[in-house]
């Protein structure tokens, strides 16, 4: 029986568009678990791990913290006249696969053919070899991804598929081949991460530290400049490093506390000073009863009427957004709440003062307390107290009654004529009279 042997060899080059660089010579300079598969390298996920990426895996080499890929399950299906009729399997980059399909022909000149798709516009090789033995041949399809496979968005899920067709078989086969671009520790990424020092994301053993940080662990801080004086401390408010409210860095910045009271308004560019002290600067606004904005300060302040609800608000990392504070002005203790809004501007609720005038406000802008209008009731009252014993004690006494008019005022030789008086009786004449 007559054998035949023939090879096709076809690289398919299915070029990206945007062409994403990606140095793979070199494995132990690739620092990003990503970059390190694509490459088709393996990944510790040991931040303590001196060369992260390696081509090969000793058993020397990151022990328990392998990087392991997303895979999928390998399923194959029978066809009737092409064989296998479905193939899934994961293919890494790096690696290479082999598959063979039968089918049925009675010559060795039997035309194979396939076409390609891919999620991912980058480099694939194909390659086929058939071969015919009586009846019956066998294609055998390699299939390697080229490390320039996987773009730049690349994810764990992706797909190069391979669709085989032989002439006179109506059937085809399709061989779906799943190449993980990314690995799966990439999706799990821890914000503010404690590894990090709290300045960097961590992520597949990785510190992506925060801009003015490098450092395997984002602890060494790039110092573009230092102060020249004394650091850390303003001489003009109190000699406190930071304001008391963090430390001096090693940039001779200061680093402001996170956990303290109030540190949602510590200003790192002003020695971590906190909403009380900047507030302070405009004590003739604390002085001020009038409610709304303060035109003595340099920053925007305004004034609230005091509200205990206001003072259990709190932000998104469960801080107080009030805070309280206190000042001495003319020897006059002022306690208040001040908070400060995203745009900058400052609020703040007088919550008790020496002054009841400026420690309390109503609507209209009018400031008084009780203690004050019981102070304006008793003024008047004693006012016109006052003024009713003034004008009393000044009246016309009364005549006494030993007065000579008192003892006359019945005697018998007292007579008088009332020029208006006429006596009960007159006289009148009738015109008629006697005429009957």
């Amino acid at each position: 029986m007559a054998s035949v042997w023939f090879t096709v060899v076809i690289l398919v080059l299915i070029q990206q568009v945007i062409a994403t660089y990606r140095e793979c010579a070199e494995f132990q300079n690739l620092k990003n678990c990503n970059d390190c598969i694509r490459c088709g390298g393996h990944w510790c996920n040991d931040p303590n791990e001196v060369q992260r990426c390696s081509r090969d895996t000793p058993d020397t080499w990151c022990q328990g913290n392998r990087e392991k890929l997303l895979t999928s399950t390998k399923v194959e299906e029978q066809g009737i006249l092409l064989s296998p009729k479905y193939i899934l399997q994961t293919l890494e980059v790096g690696n290479r696969a082999s598959l063979n399909f039968t089918f049925p022909s009675k010559t060795s000149e039997q035309k194979v053919e396939y076409v390609v798709n891919s999620t991912q516009n980058s480099d694939f090789q194909v390659t086929k070899q058939t071969y015919c033995q009586g009846e019956t041949c066998t294609t055998t399809i390699e299939a390697a991804p080229e490390t320039t496979f996987c773009g730049a968005d690349g994810k764990t899920y992706e797909f190069f598929n391979v669709k085989v067709s032989v002439g006179g078989i109506e059937d085809s086969s399709v061989i779906k081949f799943h190449v993980p671009c990314a690995c799966g520790c990439s999706d799990a990424v821890e914000a503010q991460s404690p590894r990090c020092n709290r300045r960097g994301s961590f992520s597949c053993g990785v510190c992506t530290c925060h801009a003015g940080w490098i450092g395997t662990f984002c602890e060494q801080p790039i110092c573009e400049k230092k102060r020249g004086d004394v650091p850390c401390t303003d001489s003009a408010r109190s000699n406190t490093e930071c304001s008391g409210n963090g430390v001096c860095g090693p940039c001779d910045q200061c680093e402001c506390f996170t956990d303290k009271e109030g540190s949602r308004y510590f200003d790192q560019d002003n020695y971590c000073a906190d909403i009380c002290m900047t507030t302070n600067y405009c004590d003739q606004c604390l002085a001020s009863p009038l409610p709304g904005q303060c035109q003595d300060c340099h920053f925007p302040l305004y004034r609230l009427p005091y509200n205990q609800t206001l003072m259990t608000y709190k932000d998104d990392f469960n801080r107080k957004l009030w805070i309280k504070c206190n000042s001495t002005i003319n020897d006059c203790n002022i306690e208040y709440a001040a908070m400060r809004d995203n745009n900058g501007e400052t609020f703040y609720m007088i919550m008790s003062s020496c002054d009841p005038v400026a420690g309390e406000q109503v609507v209209g802008g009018v400031s008084v307390t009780l203690p004050v209008v019981l102070g304006v009731i008793a003024m008047l009252a004693v006012a016109a107290a006052t003024a009713g014993y003034v004008i009393w004690k000044n009246r016309t006494p009364p005549m006494p009654l030993t007065d000579p008019m008192y003892q006359n005022i019945d005697a018998e030789d007292c007579t008088g004529e009332n020029p208006l008086y006429k006596p009960p009786t007159s006289s009148f004449k009738n015109p008629t009279y006697g005429k009957w």
